[in-house]
């Protein structure tokens, strides 16, 4: 990468004049004038990249149709003529001269050799001829620090748990162009980033005071503030102030003792013991760690912090030159149309001019060795695939298989060219075909994928710089695999165009694609800024797409005066009806052939019907450009304020593969909180794989949320980093954006991460060794805990370290005496790590490190749980869930938090009983009891208990969580009940010898309705308010089920085995009573209450033989 380098404005004010006249070829409306000063030799990054007046600027005009290759090419020309430099050769090379442009503050590159000159992004300018022109340095590139950079190359390697190096050879590639794309939002971002906020950023909520905390608004809270080694003291303070007032309080007090601190730099508050700040103008009880205080009746303790205490975070990467904002860009049909066009005049076709079908040259297939069971026949399926849609699919003739099988046939579409949308995927499949000559039978899972496919392979028609595909393509397949656990991706694996990485050993299939004279390119859809006078009158990328949306043809040329065509009449005002969530936006077909009204009108309407917005973008052909064109129109036009956030999120599924689509969608999303950011993190990471290129919007927003934000980007890493391990169709893209962050995310996050993964590879080798030593599926003899100890003793962990699940809590040295093994198939490991150094006694923190389990869907359900605690918080109801931390952090890898002060329901009937403690009704309410013997104590932890059992059970019910026995239900000392372990979810029940374990919605057994007052059918009021909660909080979560329907099938991406298809999505909606009135669905969720009292007799017979032959 090259350093960042400073230059100059490229030329004085008083050379434009001698420079008129340089060139000779005249100046007309199409042609566009370069004034470009060389800077022969090589530099050093302190060298000033003044004007050399020893090398004489060269002025060149071209028309705007050409591209930057013949810019350079041009350039050499005269600059040979002119015999000023020594090697003019060498300017034809991107590799050895950069052509640079200055806009504002930041110099660009033109990177891309094939775009349109006329689409630069460059201020230009009026000559004294009247053409329009622009001002280029033509710079040597600089040599990197080659040391310098193979460190910085192999800490990122390391941090993303991949090399990039090896894959970027291609500086045109997607994966380098991509990196180079992605420098000008990171520069964005970090250029109006608050270094103080993004160091301090507090954990604040911005929902009201929990109506079982309101009391505290009239009472004094306790704060004790702590200086260093110098001071402690505590003073009572209002909930309503402020950090600043706390702070004021400690400047007073520290002068009043006459202590000496230094007053010149900025102090800040920290809770002691953890990594967490109160900053920001916020008052106290909005910080969570102080309502989470008030809850558990814990003291308040802060340190007070200078700021130049905190860790650097400085940016210390080199980055690269940002490149044109419209690289990967090319100008309007009209300028490439190549109707009244000489030959000579043709630089490139527009794709819009193709009026041809779509065809490819199946040329054959070989591999390097057979599988073990193969067909007889094969047949290669090819499909253009556009999105999860496929538009046209043609089959060869079946051949016996063979290691190398060669066809020399093509294969035709139903599709023009010109028709192709940008996104356009060319798919193969090869197919086994059985004896009678048929695809072999589909087998039951077909719906999930699992028919007839051998090997499968994609690539994008349309790459990512917008030019067609053409000429021989050997593309490596992959397998589909055979096993279930690892066939159930399918669905989301085929959106991959990447090719297999196991070139020696991967089928590899041989197509050739038409050749055309001069390359194809997909013209841009947008209208053009506006010209100007001013050099800096050129918007950005992201400023002129968003008032460019006209559906038309005009010119994208700098002195295009085509005018614009109106296409707006193909709409009509939706029909009306009795409610406004019953009235669907009419179809794209249906609206065509009306032809009526005026679109303008119809998009006035539309705003009322924006929640079916996505039934209407379902049903646009999107093979229809004319139609494509005044849906981008309309969208272009709409407020994306508008859009209720759930249907945003819909718009980012594999349903809506159309650009313009998903920028609004993420253009709504831009909004968003941090809280809110955090809690669709796990959908939008996912989506990633949705887009058709490595660049895109959401790839955009999402890396500048997380340098925005060091909360976000912390879980980001460990999302992203996560699918870099575990996804190889995606490990590219993945990577890519991920280095995209680390490159600017601050030295103190880098140190931060090289640590948390330390740990994590550390705790990993020591999970396998003990799998290992210990094969046998739950015996474990009673030296385990001791062998651990010694593994633990002698493995590489850091000295400190963040929880990858909770960065405000940071660990130290290992408690090895704590630790243990338990006893599960999967051999989890039991930590304990001693907490940092507080002024305060604080407990050891415990985690379960878990090697073999994919903890993605734990991850969902627990994300879920927070966003229904969100909901019920904005209708006051206060549940009181424990959505304990959880992450995964590589394949098959991840931790869980231990819960301190808390039990499973099975050991505490175990306590009150033994075995038989399963039958016992009154052995929980007995343990509670013994937790508080105050009577105001009692009374608040069955409250606490009757929300949170209502909450869960509400939960557990939506959701359909399954496989619920005493070991994975728990209880806190202060009567919290929480559910633990979820691995059967959407109705997935556990069977034993065939039956089902389960015959309950969910857990209401007895001995919860004892703690209740619910005794042998006796109402109580306890019960009562239980049947309230539930109910409130059912209706609750009713109102938003299209937000959780649509969390849980944006995970259909991640390939969970239990939610891998779209059917799997009918559960959430019967569970929701989607289709019944608010009473109705009132009535329904008692009854399943009464279900699960009349047969919780079940539950306890099923508890009891857990409890006495230990079957999970």
């Amino acid at each position: 990468m090259d350093p960042p380098t400073t230059l100059r404005r490229p030329l004085h004010p008083d050379i434009t004049n001698s420079l008129s006249g340089m060139s000779g070829h005249c100046c007309s409306d199409n042609n566009l004038h370069f004034i470009c000063e060389l800077k022969p030799g090589h530099t050093t990054g302190d060298e000033d990249f003044s004007l050399n007046m020893d090398c004489e600027p060269v002025s060149v005009i071209l028309p705007a149709q050409c591209s930057v290759y013949q810019l350079r090419l041009r350039i050499c020309m005269q600059v040979q003529a002119k015999k000023t430099h020594p090697d003019p050769l060498a300017i034809l090379d991107p590799d050895k001269y950069s052509l640079l442009y200055a806009r504002g503050d930041e110099w660009y590159e033109a990177y891309d050799e094939c775009q349109v000159i006329g689409t630069l992004d460059i201020p230009w300018s009026h000559d004294d001829a009247r053409c329009l022109s622009a001002r280029i340095v033509v710079k040597p590139v600089e040599a990197v620090d080659s040391e310098e950079n193979k460190k910085q190359q192999q800490c990122l390697a390391y941090l993303i748990g991949y090399s990039l190096e090896k894959d970027t050879s291609d500086r045109l590639g997607e994966l380098m162009f991509t990196r180079r794309k992605l420098a000008s939002p990171r520069r964005q971002e970090l250029k109006r980033r608050d270094d103080k906020l993004y160091a301090t950023e507090p954990w604040v909520s911005c929902t009201p005071l929990p109506a079982e905390l309101q009391d505290w608004l009239n009472r004094k809270l306790p704060v004790t503030l702590h200086y260093m080694n110098k001071i402690s003291f505590s003073i009572q303070t209002d909930l309503s102030a402020t950090p600043n007032v706390l702070l004021k309080v400690f400047r007073r007090v520290m002068s009043d003792q006459r202590i000496e601190y230094d007053t010149s730099t900025n102090l800040v508050l920290k809770i002691s013991g953890r990594e967490e700040f109160l900053s920001e103008d916020h008052p106290i009880s909005d910080f969570l760690w102080v309502r989470q205080c008030l809850k558990t009746n814990q003291d308040l303790h802060l340190s007070v912090v200078p700021m130049s205490q905190l860790a650097e975070e400085t940016v210390k990467f080199m980055d690269w030159p940002l490149v044109d904002g419209f690289s990967g860009q090319f100008s309007s049909h009209d300028d490439l149309r190549l109707e009244g066009k000489d030959l000579d005049d043709i630089f490139m076709i527009s794709l819009l001019d193709c009026n041809r079908k779509l065809r490819v040259k199946l040329l054959g297939f070989d591999i390097p060795k057979l599988p073990s069971k193969c067909p007889q026949s094969v047949s290669v399926e090819a499909s253009i695939l556009y999105g999860n849609k496929v538009l046209s699919t043609v089959s060869s003739l079946p051949k016996a298989f063979a290691d190398e099988v060669l066809w020399n046939e093509w294969l035709e579409f139903d599709v023009l060219l010109r028709d192709l949308p940008r996104g356009a995927k060319l798919g193969f499949t090869i197919n086994a075909v059985n004896a009678s000559g048929g695809d072999s039978p589909v087998t039951a899972d077909v719906q999930k994928g699992k028919a007839k496919v051998l090997y499968f392979v994609n690539l994008l028609l349309i790459d990512h710089r917008s030019v067609l595909r053409q000429g021989p393509y050997t593309l490596h397949m992959w397998s589909y695999l055979d096993l279930e656990e690892e066939a159930i991706t399918y669905q989301a694996d085929k959106l991959s165009s990447a090719t297999n990485p196991d070139v020696a050993d991967s089928m590899a299939i041989s197509i050739f694609l038409d050749r055309y004279s001069f390359p194809v390119v997909l013209p841009n859809s947008f209208s053009p800024p506006e010209c100007s006078d001013s050099p800096n009158s050129t918007l950005s990328r992201s400023e002129s797409s968003a008032s460019c949306y006209e559906p038309s043809f005009s010119s994208y040329s700098p002195c295009s005066t085509t005018p614009r065509t109106d296409y707006s009449s193909m709409y009509v005002k939706p029909q009306q009806g009795p409610s406004t969530d019953s009235v669907p936006l009419r179809s794209a077909s249906t609206v065509i052939k009306s032809n009526k009204g005026s679109l303008k009108r119809f998009r006035q309407e539309s705003i009322r019907y924006a929640s079916n917005l996505p039934h209407f973008l379902r049903n646009v052909d999107w093979m229809n450009r004319r139609v494509v064109e005044d849906v981008h129109w309309l969208l272009g036009n709409w407020d994306a304020e508008e859009l209720d956030v759930a249907v945003a999120l819909e718009l980012l599924s594999m349903d809506f593969a159309d650009e313009t689509v998903r920028r609004i969608a993420v253009k709504r999303l831009e909004n968003l909180s941090n809280d809110d950011v955090l809690r669709y993190l796990l959908q939008l990471v996912q989506t990633l794989k949705v887009e058709p290129y490595h660049d895109s919007f959401l790839a955009q927003y999402l890396i500048q949320r997380a340098l925005r934000s060091k909360r976000i980007g912390h879980f980001f890493f460990w999302y992203v980093r996560s699918e870099v391990a575990g996804c190889p169709y995606f490990r590219q893209r993945m990577a890519v954006i991920l280095e995209a962050y680390l490159l600017g995310c601050g030295q103190a996050m880098i140190n931060s991460f090289v640590q948390q993964v330390q740990a994590v590879e550390a705790l990993q080798e020591v999970a396998i060794l003990i799998k290992q030593i210990y094969p046998d599926k739950t015996d474990l003899p009673p030296t385990a805990p001791l062998r651990l100890q010694e593994l633990l003793r002698t493995s590489k962990l850091p000295d400190e370290f963040l929880l990858p699940f909770d960065p405000r809590i940071k660990v130290g040295t290992i408690l090895l005496e704590k630790c243990k093994v338990m006893a599960s198939k999967k051999k989890p490991l039991w930590l304990e790590f001693s907490p940092m150094p507080s002024p305060t006694s604080v407990t050891p923190v415990g985690i379960i490190f878990k090697h073999g389990d994919d903890l993605r869907q734990d991850m969902l359900v627990i994300q879920t749980l927070v966003v229904m605690e969100s909901i019920w918080q904005e209708k006051s109801l206060e549940l009181n869930l424990v959505p304990y931390g959880c992450i995964s952090t590589g394949y098959n890898i991840g931790m869980i938090e231990i819960v301190r002060n808390a039990l499973t329901i099975a050991a505490v009937q175990r306590n009150h009983g033994g075995t038989t403690g399963a039958f016992r009704n009154d052995a929980l309410y007995e343990w509670l009891k013994s937790k508080c013997p105050l009577q105001e104590i009692h009374y608040k932890t069955m409250e606490r208990f009757v929300k949170s059992c209502a909450g869960y059970c509400v939960a557990t019910y939506v959701l359909g969580i399954g496989d619920r026995h005493n070991d994975n239900i728990m209880i806190t000392d202060q009567g919290n009940l929480f559910h633990i372990d979820f691995g059967h979810i959407l109705g997935n029940r556990k069977h034993f010898l065939g039956v089902s374990r389960e015959r309950v919605p969910f857990v209401l057994t007895p001995d919860f309705l004892y703690v209740m007052g619910r005794v042998k059918g006796r109402n109580s009021l306890c019960f009562q308010r239980f049947r309230d909660t539930c109910t409130q909080a059912y209706l609750s979560l009713r109102s938003h089920s299209r937000l959780l329907v649509t969390l849980f099938s944006l995970m259909l991406l991640t390939g969970i085995p239990e939610l891998s298809a779209a059917e799997d999505m009918r559960y959430l909606r019967e569970a929701l009573q989607e289709e019944q009135s608010e009473a109705e669905a009132k009535e329904h969720f008692l009854q399943q209450i009464s279900v699960c009292e009349q047969l919780g007799w079940t539950v306890q017979a099923n508890w009891w033989i857990h409890l006495v032959a230990g079957i999970k």
